[in-house]
């Protein structure tokens, strides 16, 4: 099974699904000489990439360490699988990103921002999240990992439309948190998957649309 957009990375150490097959590594991670918690998260990355379960023993294996090891650091599969969102969205600079939409003074020109972000990081994230995606159907801990993610986007996209209505720009016939759900619906790696990997959109393409959508909720 395929888990990578066209010309998209995978971002894993020594693993990568450039144009033409090429080896690529769009972001520096450390390699088996780091720290024992990244190696063992940058593992369990490669492993759920890969349409693997990620049990704990074969992570530990993958790391050089004991299962106990694991236990020490993340207490359970669980908290492994959180920590690695976390590990994925700092070793792409998430936070730093975020900040950025943040400071933008306007409301409107806030959501653009927040819009873009979500399809370029869509992109940037596309196979690890497709992965987090199909397991969730049925693996519980891979689904709260990958539900906490999700949820902290519609968060922070609830806040930026909180914010139009409260500088008069919102349409009075939607309330926020349709309007939230509704692009955060759009925005979702599904989404990006149907319409880039499937229909070949390209990822700025992909952002224009979620633009153009966003502006059908302004006043």
């Amino acid at each position: 099974m395929r888990y990578l957009a066209p010309g998209i990375s995978s971002f894993v150490p020594g693993i990568g699904s450039g144009a033409g097959g090429s080896q690529t590594r769009r972001v520096s991670m450390t390699e088996p000489r780091g720290s024992t918690k990244e190696r063992i998260l940058n593992a369990a990355w490669k492993r759920l990439l890969h349409g693997d379960r990620a049990r704990l023993e074969d992570v530990a294996a993958d790391a050089g360490v004991s299962r106990q090891a694991v236990y020490l650091h993340f207490g359970s599969r669980g908290g492994l699988l959180l920590a690695l969102v976390d590990h994925i969205d700092a070793t792409f600079g998430l936070q730093e990103r975020l900040a950025e939409v943040a400071s933008e003074a306007v409301p409107t020109d806030r959501l653009d921002a927040m819009l873009r972000l979500m399809a370029d990081y869509n992109g940037e994230i596309h196979g690890i999240a497709m992965a987090f995606a199909r397991q969730a159907q049925d693996d519980p801990e891979v689904r709260a990992a990958f539900e906490d993610r999700m949820e902290r986007r519609r968060a922070g996209l609830l806040r930026i439309v909180k914010a139009l209505e409260q500088d008069g720009r919102l349409r009075t016939d939607w309330t926020c948190e349709e309007v939230a759900d509704i692009l955060w619906e759009l925005g979702s790696p599904s989404s990006f998957e149907h319409l880039v990997t499937e229909r070949g959109w390209t990822t700025e393409r992909f952002g224009d649309w979620l633009l153009w959508a966003a502006r059908s909720f302004l006043g």
